[in-house]
């Protein structure tokens, strides 16, 4: 009996896992197009504007398996839309998130962006206290 009731606590726990999460250092890497952002309005606290991205128009960051950056554009330019708006540079997964350097980051410790939500077709960053970024695999 003790060994039915093992049984089904540990096919219990496996099934009640979310196989949608997926681990930062592998299942981030390769080509995301931005599709929307909240951008902090008003102060870090109090509220963000919600920006659609148009279908005409594109934002794309990749990160390579070797730890590089790039931010690129369709249709569009950085003063329009944008993730960080700096083009190419290096990251690498933290405890907390992903650190991106980009050579026009005034600090040399880049930004710490945090991975509210990763799975293999959207991923979520949040860059402020309120706002995020969604993207879609490519």
């Amino acid at each position: 009996m003790k060994k039915i009731h093992l049984f089904v606590l540990i096919g219990l726990l496996t099934a009640c896992q979310d196989k949608k999460n997926i681990t930062p250092s592998t299942g981030i890497i390769g080509k995301w197009r931005l599709v929307s952002y909240c951008y902090p309005s008003g102060g870090l606290v109090s509220g963000c504007q919600p920006v659609v991205i148009p279908n005409n128009k594109a934002v794309y960051v990749e990160f390579s398996s070797k730890g590089l950056f790039n931010e690129t554009y369709k249709n569009t330019i950085a003063a329009d839309y944008a993730f960080l708006g700096c083009g190419g540079g290096n990251y690498e997964i933290e405890e907390k998130g992903i650190r991106i350097r980009a050579m026009c980051m005034s600090s040399t410790q880049g930004k710490l962006v945090e991975i509210s939500s990763l799975s293999s077709k959207k991923l979520i960053l949040k860059t402020y206290t309120v706002g995020e970024y969604v993207f879609v695999k490519e």
